[in-house]
C-alpha cells in the first residue's frame, strides 16, 4: 500500500521549474557537424552504455508495482537504455515479489538494511550493479520509518568492501553535499547519483500521508545544480549520476555539462507509461535519443565528453 500511496502522491506533485532552468547551454550559430558524427555513448561504472540516460529506479514490490517494472524490462530492451529497478526490500518479505523484481539489471536497497541481506540480494538478482540508496529525511518524516541511522555508516562501509559489483550511493530527491561526495570516494563507491531537489520530493509525499504534518522539513536538501556544483570537483575520480525534477533532453545535456556521466528519468517516463503506454513511452525515448543529438550539435560536440563545460548560469 505504501508504494502505490508513493506512485499516486508523486505522479499529483508535477515538475515545472527546476533549478537547471538557472542554467543555459552554449549554443552555437555554425555547426560543424552533422547527426551522423555524435557519439551519445558514456561510460559508467566501467560500464560502456549506448545512451547517457535512463530509468532510474521507481518502484516494486506488490503486483500493479511489479508490473511496472515488467514492462520497463520490455522498453529497456527495446530502447537499449539501461534500466535500474527499484527498492529489493518488499522482496525480503514476500516470496512473489523476489521472483517478480527484475534480474540481471540492478539491485537496489536502503542504508538501514543488515549487510548480510544486500550482499546476498546481488546473488539472488544476478544483478550488476548495487544501488545503496540514502533517505534519512524521508524516514524521519514518514509515519513507519527507520530511525536507527547509527548504522547506516558501517553497513555502507561493510558493504563496499565486500561487493562483487559497483556500488552506487543514491540519494532520494533530497542532493548531496560536498562531503557525502568525499565519503563516496573515501569508501571507493563506483558512483554517487546525486537526486536532488527539483522532482519528486519524498518528505511532502510522506506528509501527505501523515495527519501531524511538518511541512518545513520539504525545503531541507540541495537542488539538482547545486548537487551537480558540488560533485563537480571530484568528476575525474568518481562518477557522478544526476536524477531530480528530469523534464527533457535539454535537462540532460544540461547536467553531462555540468559534470554527469549519467543522467535518470523517473517521474516523467512512469507518467506516460501508466497514463499513455508503453508505445507512447517507446516513442518519447526514441525521441529524446534523437534529440540529445540534435543538442550535441548546436553545442559542437561530438561526444559527452565534450559537453563538459558547455554551459553558462544564468540566474
Amino acid at each position: 500500500m505504501r508504494k502505490k500511496d508513493h506512485i499516486r502522491l508523486a505522479l499529483q506533485d508535477k515538475t515545472t521549474a527546476t533549478s537547471l532552468d538557472n542554467y543555459a547551454i552554449d549554443y552555437n550559430s555554425i555547426p560543424r557537424f552533422g547527426l551522423a558524427d555524435i557519439d551519445t555513448s558514456t561510460t559508467v561504472c566501467g560500464v560502456k552504455w549506448d545512451f547517457p540516460f535512463f530509468i532510474n529506479a521507481i518502484t516494486a514490490g506488490g503486483e500493479d508495482c511489479n508490473k511496472i517494472n515488467n514492462d520497463f524490462v520490455e522498453i529497456s530492451k527495446i530502447t537499449g537504455i539501461e534500466f535500474f529497478p527499484g527498492s529489493y526490500s518488499p522482496a525480503l518479505k514476500n516470496e512473489e515479489d523476489a521472483k517478480a523484481y527484475p534480474k540481471g539489471y540492478s539491485v537496489n536497497l536502503g542504508l538501514d538494511k543488515e549487510p548480510s541481506l544486500i550482499l546476498k540480494a546481488i546473488t539472488d538478482t544476478n544483478a550488476r550493479y548495487l544501488q545503496m540508496h540514502t533517505n534519512p529525511l524521508q524516514e524521519i518524516v514518514m509515519p513507519e520509518g527507520d530511525h536507527n541511522f547509527e548504522s547506516w555508516f558501517t553497513t555502507l562501509q561493510e558493504v563496499s568492501k565486500n561487493s562483487t559489483i559497483p556500488v552506487i550511493l543514491k540519494e532520494t530527491g533530497f542532493g548531496m553535499n560536498e562531503a557525502t561526495i568525499r565519503l563516496a570516494l573515501d569508501l571507493k563507491l563506483a558512483a554517487v547519483d546525486v537526486s536532488g531537489m527539483g522532482g519528486t520530493n519524498f518528505a511532502r509525499i510522506e506528509n501527505g500521508r501523515r495527519d501531524n504534518k511538518s511541512v518545513y522539513l520539504e525545503n531541507i536538501g540541495y537542488t539538482t545544480a547545486e548537487s551537480l556544483e558540488n560533485a563537480y570537483p571530484y568528476c575525474d575520480k568518481i562518477d557522478i549520476i544526476a536524477s531530480g525534477g528530469i523534464r527533457n533532453p535539454l535537462d540532460v545535456v544540461k547536467c553531462l555539462a555540468l559534470g554527469a556521466k549519467a543522467v535518470g528519468v523517473s517521474k516523467i517516463f512512469l507518467d506516460i507509461l501508466l497514463n499513455d503506454g508503453k508505445e507512447a513511452l517507446i516513442e518519447e525515448i526514441e525521441k529524446w535519443k534523437k534529440e540529445i543529438k540534435f543538442l550535441m550539435v548546436l553545442m559542437n560536440a561530438k561526444t559527452i565528453q565534450e559537453l563538459d563545460g558547455k554551459i553558462r548560469k544564468i540566474n
